[in-house]
């Protein structure tokens, strides 16, 4: 059984047209003249015209209702009002588009780093990434390094081991040449 309470789900009716002529338009154009009166003393005293400002202003000027404003949610709400505050609003946004977070394919390998690289762009490609991503490049980059101060110390020690040979060879091949004369 349906009630007023519980009403039918499948009945989409408009709002009552009484409503919408005698409360919404009214409270739409309420909202409109605001808008209109709080950019207009903004802009008379050079002050700037955002969202904040003009919610603050309309409060200040709303005599009928009883210093309540309008609310920023109102003003964007309401397509009349915003394109007012709008054509007025002291922010512009850029008019280039914003740098993408840089996404990185594989962290695993941060690839081969030239000498003569130009190091403000690749601060300024660190600055776009994540804390995660330079996290994990940076832990690469030290498990890198760490691999190849092994291959490194492995290295030397093959290098020392074969130069410890080569001397004692060399002694031998002396004795021997001392021996003979």
């Amino acid at each position: 059984m349906l009630s007023r309470f519980n009403p039918d789900p499948n009945d989409h009716h408009e709002p009552h047209p009484w409503l919408e002529e005698k409360v919404y338009a009214r409270l739409r154009q309420r909202t409109v003249d605001l808008v209109k009166q709080s950019v207009d003393v903004l802009r008379e005293d050079k002050q700037r015209i955002s969202l904040a400002t003009v919610a603050t202003k309309s409060k200040e000027l709303d005599v009928e209702g009883n210093g309540k404003g309008i609310s920023e949610s109102a003003i964007l709400d309401n397509q009349e009002a915003r394109a007012y505050y709008e054509q007025y609003r002291s922010w512009r946004g850029s008019s280039r588009k914003r740098a993408k977070p840089l996404v990185v394919g594989s962290p695993a390998s941060p690839g081969v780093v030239k000498p003569g690289r130009d190091e403000q762009r690749v601060r300024q490609r660190y600055l776009r990434m994540s804390k995660e991503t330079l996290v994990e490049r940076l832990l690469t980059a030290e498990r890198t390094l760490a691999e190849q101060r092994e291959r490194w110390l492995l290295q030397q020690d093959e290098v020392l081991s074969f130069r410890l040979r080569a001397e004692q060879a060399e002694e031998r091949l002396q004795g021997l040449h001392q021996h003979k004369t």
